[in-house]
């Protein structure tokens, strides 16, 4: 894989500037209007993602200019929302013991207070204070686990037609790890380095963060992409014809 290239490889589209500008605009009015019942924000989520799901995909076809355009969003925005629904499907478990734990501690109080401050209220809150700190530690080794191994079933499904089923395909999504773990370690570092520099856009007064964040989603999409170009065979360097 050329890692240099998943850094460099934005700027070598002649529109570059206005891609860029466009995507963290995208983000920018998301993020102002999140409070909107968060429907903004989702809705920009989906664009974006949607956007750099299309870029991994150039990438690992070999295109010479992997940025698409952003002329049919409409698009762009049924493949991030399909991408979203995904997402949430993926760390489903997790949801459901948050779910859980807030279902237990509803309980916890109302039985704590029914029996008073006694031996009989404090065993039932400290019993269900156990199992709270279990599902905790549960849901945070879920997510660690869930949010390392993601780009696996988000890169196969860029590669796909909006195929939801490639998210609970567990044992697709492991054998597509394991057969290529050392280059999915280098490219799951690739992508915490540049979200950590896409993260100082924050010192612009904070109105550069979304446009750097926006990059940073770029580089992680093109050098998986990479990844699944090797993966297939071929070359990351070859372009198609």
């Amino acid at each position: 894989m050329d890692i240099g290239k998943s850094f460099t490889y934005v700027f070598e589209d002649q529109k570059w500037i206005t891609k860029v500008l466009i995507g963290g605009a995208i983000l920018f009015v998301g993020i102002l209007f999140s409070w909107l019942i968060a429907i903004p924000l989702l809705a920009a989520l989906a664009l974006v993602l949607g956007y750099t799901l299309t870029v991994t995909k150039n990438a690992a076809e070999g295109s010479a200019t992997p940025l698409p355009e952003w002329g049919e969003m409409g698009n762009l925005f049924m493949k991030g929302l399909y991408a979203l629904i995904g997402i949430v499907i993926y760390f489903l478990p997790a949801i459901l013991l948050g779910c859980c734990i807030g279902l237990f501690a509803a309980i916890g109080g109302s039985a704590a207070g029914a029996a008073g401050q006694n031996n009989g209220g404090n065993a039932i809150g400290g019993g269900l204070g156990i199992v709270v700190l279990c599902l905790q530690c549960l849901i945070s080794l879920y997510s660690l686990i869930a949010g390392l191994t993601l780009y696996a079933p988000l890169t196969r499904f860029a590669m796909s037609a909006n195929q939801l089923s490639i998210f609970w395909d567990f044992r697709g999504n492991l054998d597509f790890i394991t057969k290529n773990l050392a280059n999915y370690v280098i490219a799951l570092l690739i992508s915490i380095v540049a979200g950590f520099i896409g993260s100082l856009g924050i010192i612009l007064c904070g109105v550069g963060l979304p446009f750097t964040t926006f990059w940073a989603y770029l580089v992680g999409a093109h050098i998986f992409g990479q990844l699944w170009r090797q993966s297939q065979g071929q070359t990351a360097t070859s372009v198609a014809p």
